[in-house]
């Protein structure tokens, strides 16, 4: 299955997946300590896919960044972020001075930044794309992924003509996604208690 314009998850997940704004401020809302964990950083062949996304042509060589995004320690989100090598020195050269904040940071508080609407897809098992996001979630945590097919969302953002690919793919478990009353991961406390 590849990128669609809807997601087939029920429940809260689907909730969190076609969520606007920032991911981060709403995981950072459910917990007393959200934190990014910086994965890896720097120049990278992107994959044909991200390529087209980005609208350039074949494979290219890029800038990619790749984080966990932590609620009171335990990881939630695995996001990668690609960028044209020469955007990342131009309209998007702040990605490369992030460190440990989320990109969030820049994406929602500076103006003439765009957003393409979300989309979205179950990454199986023997994908490229999840066996990538298992790898580094193992080296990240120590402990090997359990769950067989991860739900995630990309979108492309654009500054002064320059593209962006945004894509995040919820690692955690389905338990862990609740939005109970309008309140994002309201039992995410109480689970981790129950544990």
């Amino acid at each position: 299955m590849g990128w669609q314009i809807f997601t087939p998850r029920r429940g809260g997940l689907r909730r969190w997946l076609q969520a606007s704004g920032s991911l981060s401020a709403r995981l950072a809302a459910t917990g007393e300590r959200f934190s990014v964990q910086v994965l890896a950083q720097g120049r990278q062949a992107l994959s044909v896919d991200e390529s087209r996304a980005l609208g350039l042509a074949g494979r290219s060589i890029g800038y990619a960044r790749e984080v966990l995004l932590r609620v009171d320690g335990q990881p939630m989100v695995f996001a990668r972020s690609v960028t044209a090598h020469a955007a990342s020195v131009g309209a998007w050269r702040s990605v490369r001075g992030l460190g440990s904040r989320p990109l969030a940071d820049v994406l929602f508080k500076r103006s003439g930044i765009s957003r393409a609407p979300l989309a979205y897809n179950q990454l199986q098992r023997q994908s490229r794309l999840q066996r990538h996001v298992a790898s580094s979630w193992q080296a990240a945590t120590g402990k090997p992924l359990v769950t067989q097919t991860l739900s995630a969302r990309r979108s492309v953002f654009t500054r002064h003509g320059a593209a962006l690919l945004v894509m995040e793919v919820f690692v955690a478990p389905a338990s862990c996604w609740c939005w109970p009353g309008g309140a994002p991961q309201s039992n995410f406390k109480q689970r981790k208690q129950d544990v």
